[in-house]
């Protein structure tokens, strides 16, 4: 085994994860347990990106891989806890359409440039909000459910943040994108 593939190895295991915090969620119904095996996915990305950046262990695989398992498991914890009645719906939806989004242009930027989009601080930040807030949500799920206000003032912060990254890879989408076109019609003019 070469060095450079342990951070895709540890995209596998996350993504394995997946089906992992399900079956402890459903079929053991142990939401603690789902948050820490949800705990260790986020780790392994922690991980993986170090090594990656670190150590220039970048690989074409990796560059799929990487954010197919941090989306992967994102959306499959939204939407579990929301069928469990831990997070609401209204929480669900802006950062379900921001990993799909971001995972769609982070394909297209791959596909087109072959070029990683790198996350920003806000985007990191977001993440970290999200981590937070759905442990938090665990930890206090019966006091969430009968007070409104509270999810509000816990769950916002984390919409408004993913928001932002949403709205920063959007930017970063349509500037690269109008480069393109600057570049073409150089070109057209140089012909």
């Amino acid at each position: 085994m070469k060095l450079k593939n342990i951070p895709n190895i540890l995209s596998v295991i996350r993504i394995l994860l997946v089906f992992v915090f399900v079956y402890v969620l459903f079929v053991l119904d142990s939401p603690i347990w789902a948050i820490i095996i949800f705990l260790i996915a986020g780790a392994t990305d922690v991980v993986d990106g170090f090594l990656a950046r670190r150590f220039n262990w970048i690989t074409n695989l990796g560059k799929i891989l990487d954010p197919l398992a941090d989306k992967l498991m994102q959306c499959t914890v939204l939407v579990c806890f929301c069928i469990k009645d831990i997070i609401p719906l209204w929480f669900v939806i802006p950062f379900f359409a921001k990993e799909i989004s971001t995972l769609l242009i982070g394909w297209i930027v791959i596909r087109r440039r072959s070029v990683v989009v790198v996350s920003k601080w806000y985007g990191k930040a977001a993440v970290c909000l999200f981590y937070a807030t759905v442990v938090v949500s665990v930890w206090f799920k019966d006091y969430f459910a009968a007070n409104t206000l509270m999810q509000i003032l816990v769950f916002a912060p984390a919409v408004i943040f993913a928001l932002a990254a949403f709205a920063g890879y959007v930017k970063h989408y349509w500037s690269l994108k109008k480069e393109e076109i600057e570049r073409g019609k150089i070109r057209d003019v140089i012909k």
